[in-house]
């Protein structure tokens, strides 16, 4: 398998029809459900028309059916099933520890992908979309707005932050933009009951992320798709790991005691990132960059 190690503009917006399988993503009132089972903001009366009921005092006479009214001789209103709208907010990490792949698309390409799905399906249900996308020294904010406003700029950053991956890679950052710096500067931005997914690998996940997103979480519905490769998962009990970083390679003899301590090693800081995660509150979805994205998505959601 040919390693996919940046994705385009076009591509992204090609995902427009894949996204339509996310069908519960994010997560919509179902029929009847009880006003105020989450935080949402209304819009206007809702267009889903229920059905029809008599004319009760106090009643909207905006919503008279006349046509029934002058069929049945008695007024009679219409009902709307009431609308709500869950804005989508997307926090997408293109720094350089997501620029590793070992077989499939890099992380930082899953990461991609996995937010422009995310943001055409916030288009396909009318749902204000916003984002932050941000490298490690450079981040691209983009405030909650209508989906026709803002799908197409956050793709776009989404796009050139990816490629901006391939030519950053030789070279280590001087200084790496911690998530928790990103979360401080964007969590105001962060609509009461938005629909916020953090799609990162969450390689420094740390005390002051866990501060920030409990503070969040008290505002919004909190999901972190923790991208991952999963070579631990592959590796031979024994034999040559090649590897090559900077123009140099190198070789590591495996044993089967190291396979099994890097397959620990691995394992546990998955397990203990999901704990850390949950006890926040947040739904934590592990996502492998060899696998099919969507089919991944749709078990998650």
């Amino acid at each position: 398998m040919v390693p996919v190690l940046s994705i385009d503009t076009a591509t992204l917006m090609a995902l427009a029809g894949e996204a339509k399988l996310l069908s519960n993503v994010p997560e919509r009132l179902a029929p009847g459900a009880l006003a105020g089972e989450r935080v949402s903001r209304q819009q206007g009366r809702g267009l889903n028309f229920e059905g029809l009921r008599r004319y009760q005092p106090g009643d909207d006479v905006r919503l008279i059916d006349w046509q029934a009214t002058a069929r049945l001789r008695t007024p009679w209103v219409r009902l709307y099933d009431e609308e709500r709208e869950r804005p989508v907010f997307l926090l997408i990490d293109q720094r350089l520890d997501m620029y590793f792949t070992t077989q499939g698309q890099t992380k930082s390409v899953a990461a991609a992908m996995i937010a422009s799905l995310f943001a055409w399906r916030s288009w396909h249900d009318s749902d204000r979309l916003g984002a932050v996308v941000f490298n490690d020294d450079e981040l691209a904010i983009h405030p909650c707005r209508s989906p026709k406003q803002n799908l197409g700029r956050v793709i776009d950053d989404i796009s050139r932050f990816n490629q901006a991956l391939v030519q950053r890679y030789p070279d280590d950052p001087p200084k790496e933009q911690a998530l928790a710096e990103v979360l401080q500067q964007v969590s105001r931005l962060i609509p009461p009951g938005a629909w916020f997914a953090m799609i990162s690998d969450f390689h420094d996940l740390d005390a002051r992320c866990e501060a920030i997103l409990a503070g969040i979480k008290r505002r919004c519905e909190l999901n972190a798709f923790v991208v991952y490769d999963d070579l631990h998962l592959r590796l031979p009990a024994q034999g040559t790991l090649s590897a090559r970083y900077q123009g140099l390679d190198a070789c590591v003899v495996l044993s089967s005691a190291m396979q099994h301590d890097i397959r620990q090693s691995i394992t546990q800081r998955l397990a203990e990132q999901e704990l850390r995660l949950a006890r926040l509150g947040a739904r934590v979805h592990h996502i492998v960059t060899s696998q099919d994205l969507v089919r991944q998505l749709q078990k998650g959601a």
